[in-house]
Order: structure tokens, then sequence, then C-alpha cells
């Protein structure tokens, strides 16, 4: 048995090793990541040097919508072969390839490139939210569009955040206390069930909160999904 398990995981990390790409740097991406996120927060603390109480409004507004947009893009952009097909390239055949809902944690650091936002998906919401910005503060104020940017980065950190702490190993999510909270334990388990082959995609899109999921009729449990194909097998 012992034999056998070093076979399985020498093979996942083989596996693994083939979807990197050769050159990347993890240090190198997190600091370009870094730079723009210290970027937009600037801007966005000179913006809210306007802003009043009643520019808060925007936050639960681009909240909603940013989760909507993240639930349509996953469930149609990055589980179907649909233009840009780089989304569905990187995710299902990169990201689902190398991680299956019983084989979550990377083994190696490297792999992280296989969990993160590609640098071209970061540098089109970078660019991408500019205008937006621009636009909000032309038709709202500035106060607001500082509200929005602000918002934006930090459900942007968040999402790379969680779903980077998904995908680590155990001794080191036990390290800092991850499994003893509740609520990342429930995204947790949110997650891992997207992560088997069978129901990628059709259930669980959402990666820090499961509002669209609800509302679109994809939020599904492990443990109902295994009770219901348990029941659903013939009695021998």
């Amino acid at each position: 048995m012992p034999t056998e398990q070093h076979s399985d995981d020498q093979a996942r990390r083989n596996k693994r090793a083939g979807l990197l790409t050769p050159g990347f740097s993890l240090a190198r991406h997190l600091l370009i990541f870094g730079l723009l996120v210290a970027a937009g927060l600037t801007a966005a603390g000179w913006l809210l040097r306007r802003a009043h109480a009643r520019d808060v409004w925007i936050v639960p507004v681009y909240l909603v919508i940013a989760n909507v947009v993240e639930h349509f893009v996953h469930r149609v952009l990055m589980h179907r072969p649909l233009w840009p097909r780089a989304l569905y390239r990187g995710h299902t055949l990169g990201h689902h390839r190398a991680f299956h809902h019983g084989s979550m944690a990377i083994d190696d650091w490297r792999e992280m490139e296989l969990v993160l936002m590609p640098a071209f998906t970061i540098g089109a919401f970078f660019v991408g939210i500019g205008p937006v910005v621009g636009l909000v503060a032309w038709s709202v104020g500035r106060g607001a569009a500082g509200f929005f940017l602000l918002t934006a980065i930090a459900t942007f950190l968040g999402y790379e955040g969680l779903h980077a702490l998904y995908h680590l190993p155990t001794r080191a999510r036990e390290r800092i206390g991850l499994p003893r909270n509740p609520i990342f334990a429930a995204l947790e388990r949110h997650h891992r069930h997207h992560h088997r082959l069978a129901r990628m995609r059709w259930v669980n899109f959402n990666i820090s909160m499961p509002l669209s999921d609800r509302l679109f009729g994809t939020l599904e449990s492990e443990r109902r999904w295994l009770a219901g194909r348990d029941a659903a097998r013939p009695n021998r």
C-alpha cells in the first residue's frame, strides 16, 4: 500500500509539473500583483478624500454585481470552450486536471501557478477597472468612485487569497488555525466539491461567497450529493 500511494503521489506531481510554465516565478508574480494592488489602493485613497457617508451605497451594489459576474465567468467561460479559450484552457484543462476533490493541496510552491489567476487576467482586471472608475467618478462622484475601487480590489484580493488557502497543504492550514474556523471550513468544502470532475461544470462556482450559487440553483453540498448518489444505486 505505501508503494502504491507513493506511485500515485509521483504520478500526480509529474502531471502537475507538465502543466507548469517554464520560467514562471511565484515571487515575481506576487511582486507585480502587489505593485498593482498598491497602485490601485493609492488611487482609491486619493478618490476617497472627497467621500461622504452617502457614497457607501455603492459597496453592497458592487458586491452583488461582482458576485454574479464571478459566477457567470466561472460557470460559462472557464468551464466551456468559448472565447476567450485561454480561460477554459487555464481553468478546466489546467487547474481542474491538477487538483481533484481528493487531492486539493499543492505539493510544491511552484504549483501555485496552477491556482492563482494568470498574469493576463490580473492585467485585464486592473486595466478594465480604470475606465469604470472614471465613469463612476464622472456620473456619481469621486467619493463613490473611491469606494468602488476599494471594494473592487478588496474582493479581488479575497477571491485570490481564499482560493490560494483552499489549496494549501493541510499542515499549513492547520498551523494557522483555518480548519477550526467554521466559515472557512464551510467555504472550503463548497469549493472542494466543485473539484469533483462529475460536478465541476454544474455546481459551486462562487469562491468567497456562494450568493449567486444559491440564486441560480447551483449550490450543492457534498453530503447531499453523496446521499443522492447512494440512494440512486440499485440494491444488491
